[in-house]
């Protein structure tokens, strides 16, 4: 008889892809089927999981998706590309707070109650023997406690995100830098006050928030209970960190750290064997900064205005960029790359990467990974051994950016224009992490020992998966 997995999340990639890389490896384990319930825009990832467990030798029926109602959760939100990004310090973060609460429960109650309900049918007839609910799908949590099942918590995010305000001495206030604030770590002396004003301004602002008052009235009519809003001592959290990859908070028993959790990739020469070939020519840099992050014309003159020094400096360097190309923006890649000799051909802009980011990250020319701070971009930049430079827009982005310089790994790379990017800044940041120095070498040794730690001590969704399969 086989086994039965239940995995609940909401749409969001940064959300759900710790999700589809432990429902790969659940899939893969003998007489084990998984569901997946999430909305509808997530359905083709999992429709193109479903083929890569088929091109891997597995049958692809093992993992099947559950629609769930409504609108995902960022739509719900309200949250745009356009009037979320924010910069570092106090009145820009108390500025990104204004969605804090309504992240925790961002649907009407007719929306809700249609979640809790269809997740209880799809229990009822799946009968899943374990219930795995990503940390910000609040339904699935809901349901598993009203239904009294075993359930798991997965996160994306660091350990200091879930447990930070559960520290002894209330570190969390005063030890740990701020969401949203963008302090480095250790603290500066100067930034403490301002710290712990803007953690308590949070902690406030959401626990005075009728928005959250709502959402809890929901839950105790629902299934009897007011839990806790972002940690609950009574569940087990999975967590895609390891010791030496967060600020020191002390762990407690519920949580384990299990190493960067990432979806397998097929061979990037499988893939596409032209950008394959292309990679194989010398040394590069990736250029990734998402799909959520907006750009115009002036945004892309400073960041490839941040390329010339490098490939000027350096004519070995290549730079491997996504982004998609239209209006204006082109006419800055005319003019810094495709009408400049020394660098035209060195400088791949694509609207798509035909493979999966962490395929390209694993190249062996691979030197420098140039990201915006997302969770899940930052632990496959580790998983690979590739230091990073971090252009962070937004909440815990410029946590990442700080993790990445305390950690050695890399740079935060707009430390003067955040959430924007600066030419000189950026260029100088690319020089002195892909430009074959010795600062340059110490960020590669660095970045290369915390992965191997992570492949030896903590192996992401296979720790992941082992735990939840021991219930």
């Amino acid at each position: 008889m086989s086994r039965r997995i239940l995995l609940t999340t909401n749409c969001e990639y940064g959300q759900a892809n710790v999700v589809l890389a432990l429902a790969y490896e659940l899939a893969i384990r003998p007489g084990v089927k998984v569901a997946i319930a999430s909305f509808a825009a997530l359905e083709k990832r999992v429709t193109q999981l479903q083929m890569q467990l088929r091109d891997a030798g597995y049958d692809s029926s093992d993992i099947s998706f559950s629609l769930l109602p409504g609108r995902g959760h960022i739509e719900a939100v309200g949250m745009t590309r356009l009037d979320t990004p924010h910069g570092p310090g106090v009145k820009q973060a108390l500025h990104s707070f204004r969605y804090a609460p309504s992240m925790l429960l961002p649907w009407t109650e007719s929306e809700y109650m249609d979640q809790l309900r269809t997740i209880e049918d799809i229990v009822h007839k799946f009968e899943p023997e374990v219930v795995v609910v990503e940390w910000f799908h609040r339904a699935g949590q809901d349901v598993c406690k009203k239904l009294g099942l075993k359930f798991f918590v997965i996160t994306p995010n660091s350990p200091k995100d879930i447990i930070g305000f559960r520290q002894p001495w209330a570190a969390g206030l005063w030890k740990f830098p701020a969401l949203s604030s963008g302090y480095a770590y250790p603290l500066p002396w100067p930034k403490l006050i301002p710290n712990m004003f803007i953690n308590l301004m949070l902690i406030s602002g959401i626990k005075l928030s009728p928005i959250v008052d709502k959402a809890d009235k929901i839950r105790r009519i629902y299934n009897k209970s007011h839990p806790p809003i972002l940690v609950d001592p009574e569940i087990q959290y999975l967590c895609p960190s390891t010791p030496e990859l967060d600020f020191p908070v002390l762990i407690p028993d519920n949580l384990m750290l299990c190493g960067p959790i990432v979806i397998p990739t097929a061979p990037i020469q499988i893939v596409d064997p032209e950008l394959t070939a292309w990679l194989d020519q010398a040394p590069t840099v990736l250029i990734n900064l998402g799909s959520h992050v907006t750009f115009d014309h002036y945004a892309i003159r400073e960041l490839a205005g941040g390329f010339l020094p490098l490939l000027q400096s350096h004519p070995n360097i290549q730079i491997l960029w996504k982004l998609r190309p239209e209006g204006d923006i082109q006419n800055v890649l005319n003019e810094y790359i495709e009408n400049n000799a020394d660098v035209r051909g060195r400088v791949q802009v694509v609207q798509w990467l035909q493979p999966e980011p962490y395929a390209i990250l694993q190249h062996p020319n691979l030197i420098c990974s140039v990201h915006h701070g997302g969770a899940n971009s930052f632990f496959e930049a580790v998983s690979a051994g590739v230091p990073q430079i971090i252009l962070p827009v937004w909440y815990d982005t410029y946590d990442y950016a700080t993790r990445a310089e305390w950690l050695g790994i890399g740079l935060w790379g707009s430390h003067r224009s955040a959430p924007k990017v600066e030419a000189s800044e950026f260029g100088e940041a690319l020089i002195r992490v892909a430009g074959f120095s010795a600062e340059a070498e110490g960020f590669k040794i660095k970045a290369q020992s915390l992965a191997e730690s992570c492949r030896t001590r903590y192996t992401g969704r296979v720790r992941a998966a082992d735990e939840i399969l021991k219930l």
